[in-house]
């Protein structure tokens, strides 16, 4: 049997459509918009559903978050702690219901049931205190009946507390699927592409192998710390290596840059260096592969980033020792990579330069300096995939209602 925790309960048969809800959650704090109330139209009639965080049994935004900042208790509220949070903004990527917030200050924050109110025994959350016809309430639910599944996010994703009655009127229809861009991928696109160009060009030991890989891997590295908004809490990105790939990331990169700085004067340390940007690597993958996220959640996101690996690396292995095996392999991933990206339905890349590229470095057998040309190919052909990947992102959210 499921554990019992506190949890929203919905019935829109008796909102009227007030936005009091809504109202006492930004007046009480600041604005924030934590609390939303779409209003979907059935056979001419107004429908209202009003979200908030459901405080899911599977929160995925506190098990992603690098600085261990979200916290669950013992009464199932998921609540920010303001004063761990470093403002990488990785729990809104993970969320199906758009529910984190920036504040003022560059750190997130969220609907926390009026947990203080609650523990002090001072009153109910005071969006449900403030519903006018008991629209909205909250109790002990142990299997919700979700009530959201033809417009909001599968239940699965990250089982949320919350239960919508249903209504009078029919189903509420509407795609949660939504499109946005990542404003601020600069760092996100240096790193990912550098540190996996980076183990590419070592695994070759391709000339300078461990000063060229180390001076990728510290400019990937170094400027990733200007996409948190609270710096002077940076050492807190590897908090949570328990459940969060990014902290995973994050460490492992910086031992791998460690590992080539020693390696300079200790070169028994090349494999011990292999492996740990190797492991940075997988944890930049798994970053992306978030259920909310049916763009990145995909084969192409796995594909594309080893494919940098070997389809940057590899080249320049062939023009050094003109073994086969360094033309074979980045041209079963240029190959697949021009599948994975006609195949992701949500944000469908044709990726041309890969054909050129395939067709250089399959010439660079009798011509071997065309695999350099191919190497440029496929620096180009990475960074443009990676630039769309983070500028069309299919994601699961609180639909737009026209």
């Amino acid at each position: 049997m499921e554990k019992e925790s506190l949890g929203f309960i919905f019935d829109p048969n008796k909102c009227i459509i007030c936005n009091a809800c809504v109202n006492a959650c930004n007046q009480a704090y600041g604005g924030l918009n934590w609390r939303e109330l779409p209003i979907f139209q059935i056979d001419g009639t107004k429908v209202a559903v009003s979200i908030a965080c459901n405080h899911c049994d599977n929160p995925e935004c506190m098990n992603v978050c690098p600085a261990n900042a979200i916290h669950k208790d013992d009464m199932g509220i998921v609540y920010i702690n303001k004063d761990e949070c470093i403002g990488c903004g990785y729990c809104t990527w993970a969320c199906p219901y758009e529910e984190p917030k920036f504040n003022s200050e560059g750190i997130m924050t969220k609907c926390h049931f009026c947990r203080e109110r609650i523990l002090n025994k001072q009153g109910l959350p005071l969006c449900v205190e403030a519903c006018p016809t008991g629209a909205l309430a909250f109790g002990w639910l142990s299997k919700p009946n979700y009530g959201g599944e033809k417009f909001l996010a599968p239940f699965e994703i990250t089982k949320p507390k919350l239960e919508i009655k249903n209504t009078k009127e029919g189903e509420i229809k509407a795609n949660p699927l939504k499109i946005r861009k990542e404003e601020r991928h600069t760092e996100l696109l240096l790193f990912t592409i550098l540190s996996e160009i980076s183990l590419g060009y070592l695994a070759v030991k391709a000339p300078y192998y461990q000063i060229v890989s180390l001076l990728l891997l510290a400019i990937g590295l170094i400027p990733s710390i200007f996409h948190i908004n609270r710096k002077e809490r940076a050492v807190r990105v590897i908090a949570n290596l328990k459940s969060s790939w990014l902290s995973r990331e994050v460490l492992f990169g910086s031992l791998g840059l460690l590992s080539l700085l020693i390696e300079l004067a200790i070169p028994q340390l090349y494999y011990l260096s292999i492996i740990l940007i190797s492991l940075s690597v997988i944890s930049s993958i798994m970053i992306y592969m978030l259920k909310s996220t049916p763009s990145w959640y995909n084969a192409d996101t796995p594909i594309s980033f080893i494919g940098t690996i070997f389809i940057v690396g590899f080249p320049i292995g062939f023009f050094i020792t003109h073994s086969l095996v360094y033309l074979i392999v980045p041209e079963i991933l240029a190959l697949l990579e021009i599948y994975s990206g006609l195949a992701n339905k949500y944000n469908k890349d044709f990726r041309f330069i890969n054909i050129a590229y395939i067709i250089l470095l399959g010439a660079s057998y009798i011509f071997p300096l065309l695999s350099i040309v191919s190497l440029i190919l496929g620096v180009a052909s990475e960074v443009m995939h990676r630039e769309k990947f983070y500028k069309k992102i299919t994601y699961y959210g609180i639909p737009n209602i026209n």
